[in-house]
């Protein structure tokens, strides 16, 4: 329960999907609000299409990891190679911020905190990956 924002539990899981080697600095919680019809059609229910991941850079790709309601890694895994992003930013903010790339004519709006309480690495994680990768894609 709750075992995806521990890093020794993040760096397990990459070891038994055999995805590349963690650095506990190059990863973020993140998550792509419902759409604005599902706020529409389900009201107060359309929280429960958000999508919770683990988002990890590397200098060739990015891997989206889903993540349970209760902050459990689960089997979806999405590899996006670097070189077929297009447009990646992030967009600070005071409390989150919003990473976006376009990968294969889909826009990616993933919101990213600032700071997680539960999560301490989120805030010293995001100042790297943004020096290290965004701002040299952008």
């Amino acid at each position: 329960m709750s075992n995806g924002l521990k890093l020794e539990h993040i760096k397990t899981y990459f070891e038994q999907h055999q995805l590349p080697s963690f650095d506990s600095s190059s990863v973020l919680y993140g998550m792509i609000n419902a759409k604005a019809w599902q706020y529409i059609l389900f009201s107060g229910f359309a929280t429960l299409c958000i999508k919770h991941l683990l988002i990890y850079f590397n200098a060739e790709k990015i891997i989206l990891i889903g993540l349970s309601l209760s902050a459990d890694l689960t089997d979806s895994i999405t590899v996006i190679p670097m070189t077929k992003i297009t447009d990646l930013s992030f967009k600070k903010g005071i409390i989150r911020g919003e990473l976006t790339f376009t990968y294969e004519q889909n826009k990616y709006s993933i919101k990213v905190p600032n700071f997680i309480v539960t999560a301490k690495w989120q805030k010293g994680n995001l100042k790297n990956i943004l020096e290290r990768y965004i701002i040299r894609y952008s």
